[in-house]
């Protein structure tokens, strides 16, 4: 089964909501600290790029991902 464009998008921004969400409430972060430090990592470039898949994992690999990436510099 192929997704829509409309279905992709709707998975990635279900996906960054929880991903705020969570750096919001496990580092006592603000809405917009959390929303800087999401859009402007590399996680967060994968994830809108459909070509990527990222989409298709879950809200805790994608979070192992940017946790990866804070720690270590690179997503994988």
């Amino acid at each position: 089964m192929k997704l829509t464009q409309y279905q992709i998008e709707s998975m990635q921004e279900d996906i960054t909501s929880d991903i705020l969400e969570i750096l919001m409430d496990n580092n006592n972060m603000s809405m917009e600290q959390a929303m800087t430090l999401f859009y402007n990592s590399d996680t967060f470039t994968r994830l809108q790029d459909s070509e990527s898949g990222l989409y298709y994992q879950s809200v805790g690999y994608v979070m192992d991902c940017l946790n990866n990436e804070l720690a270590t510099g690179k997503c994988w």
